[in-house]
C-alpha cells in the first residue's frame, strides 16, 4: 500500500514496486490523488495491462471559470500525468526501472467547455516495444502523443501533444528483450 501511494506522489524516482496492483486498484487511488480528484478528473475505465484508459473531467462548480467554462488548468491537469504513469506500469510489469515523466507538453484550446469531457488515452505494444528497442543502444528515449479531449458528441474542445521522457536511469541491461 505505501508503495502505491509513493507512486502517486513521486515519479522522479520510481523503481517497479515488487507487490503488483491491479490496473483497477492504481485507479481507484488515483482518482483520489487530489489534483485529479479536486479537478474532478476521474478514471472511468482502464483495462488490466493500464494501456488504455478513459478518463472524464466533471463539469463542476469546482472547475468552472468566471464565463462557466472549465478551467484550462484543470484540461491541461487531465492531459499531463496518464501518459507517463502508463508508461511507467508498462515497463514496471517487465520488471524494467525506468524513470517515466512528462518532458514537455503543448496544448491547445479550442472552444470553451460547458459540459463534461471525455479524453481517451492508449499506448500501443508497439510503444513500448518502439521504447524497448530505442533504449539498448541509448539510455533515454522520448516520443510524442496527440490526444484531444471531447465532449459527449464527440465534438474536440482541446488537443494536447505530449512529450514522454523515458530514462534507464540504473543502466538496466535490456539488450535480452
Amino acid at each position: 500500500m505505501v508503495e502505491l501511494i509513493n507512486f502517486a506522489f513521486s515519479m522522479k524516482k520510481i523503481k517497479p514496486v515488487k507487490k503488483k496492483y491491479s490496473a483497477k486498484t492504481i485507479a481507484f487511488f488515483l482518482n483520489l490523488f487530489p489534483p485529479l480528484f479536486f479537478n474532478r478528473i476521474i478514471i472511468k475505465k482502464v483495462n488490466n495491462a493500464f494501456s488504455n484508459l478513459e478518463i472524464v473531467i466533471k463539469y463542476s462548480w469546482m472547475n468552472r471559470n468566471i464565463q462557466k467554462s472549465i478551467f484550462g488548468g484543470t484540461i491541461f491537469c487531465a492531459f499531463d500525468p496518464f501518459f507517463a504513469i502508463m508508461y511507467w506500469k508498462a515497463f514496471s510489469k517487465l520488471n524494467l526501472p525506468m524513470e517515466v515523466w512528462v518532458k514537455s507538453a503543448d496544448i491547445n484550446y479550442l472552444k470553451p467547455a460547458k459540459s463534461d469531457l471525455f479524453i481517451n488515452f492508449k499506448i500501443e505494444d508497439t510503444d513500448i516495444q518502439n521504447a524497448i528497442d530505442h533504449l539498448k543502444d541509448n539510455y533515454k528515449y522520448e516520443v510524442y502523443h496527440n490526444i484531444k479531449a471531447y465532449d459527449k458528441t464527440g465534438e474536440a474542445y482541446a488537443e494536447a501533444r505530449i512529450l514522454i521522457y523515458i530514462r534507464n536511469s540504473n543502466e538496466f541491461d535490456i539488450s535480452h528483450l
